[in-house]
């Protein structure tokens, strides 16, 4: 293995503290150790750098496969597919192996105890992951009925920092542009102007969305594979003598 070139590891915790000075531990979906880089001096070096490879394209049939699935899960969750197709491109531009470096899995991107909360069990399933995530907002639709924008920043921040802001738009810059970037793809003005009002700092809109809204996410490509042990390994490489699954390291 060559540390130089990994971005995280997976392994067990013993022995990748001794290895990995800069590696941090966390949990995945299904409580196994993570071992990752994320907020190390190395993860701070590849922020905003695209990748050096070509992103997989997604094909027609894919894309459509995918659209399928969605239009699906909404229609038994009660959602506008719409809606929540402008939420999936701008988690994941809707492909179904995207890893962020906050370490949220996917299509509609789940950080792992929501995907638990919600019963995903794998969350890089892409029907798991779609379940998962249309459920979670449906659920919010009944915490903010009828409010689309506070529906968008709970997916993103969570529903605790909406109602911490007094059912308000947290003043966090990445869910501030998140809420408005989906709703101008959702096409519906009444809501930008909705969302407007329920800032909890009006200046955020012009700070965060306005002055950064041609901003987008960086990908880097990498390469996963799990062992013997259900353990997950990420490489910058494609590693030798197993089976690898391409994934989207996003920068954001």
């Amino acid at each position: 293995m060559r540390p130089a070139k990994i971005l995280a590891a997976v392994l067990l915790v013993a022995w990748a503290a001794a290895s990995f000075a800069q590696i941090r531990t966390e949990k995945d979906a299904e409580g196994r150790t993570v071992i990752t880089n994320k907020g190390s001096r190395s993860a701070a070096r590849l922020a905003g750098s695209p990748s050096s490879k070509p992103l997989p394209s997604i094909t027609p049939g894919q894309r459509e496969a995918i659209r399928k699935s969605l239009r699906a899960a909404c229609r038994e969750k009660g959602l506008d597919y719409n809606l929540v197709a402008a939420l999936v491109q701008a988690e994941s531009g809707f492909r179904p192996n995207v890893l962020s470096k906050k370490g949220a899995v996917g299509l509609m991107q789940l950080m792992p105890d929501t995907a638990k909360r919600f019963g995903c069990s794998n969350p890089w399933d892409m029907e798991e992951n779609i379940k998962a995530g249309t459920a979670f907002l449906a659920y919010l639709h009944t915490l903010f009925p009828e409010n689309i924008p506070l529906v968008l920043a709970a997916y993103n921040a969570g529903e605790d920092a909406v109602r911490k802001y007094g059912n308000r738009i947290p003043p966090y810059a990445e869910t501030v542009r998140y809420v408005f970037l989906i709703l101008e793809d959702y096409g519906r003005r009444s809501l930008i102007e909705d969302a407007k009002a329920l800032l909890a700092s009006p200046s955020d809109y012009n700070r965060y969305f306005v002055a950064h809204r041609d901003e987008k996410p960086t990908y880097r490509v990498y390469y996963m594979f799990v062992d013997e042990k259900g353990v997950r390994h990420f490489y910058d490489y494609i590693p030798s003598g197993v089976q690898a699954q391409t994934i989207l390291f996003k920068n954001d």
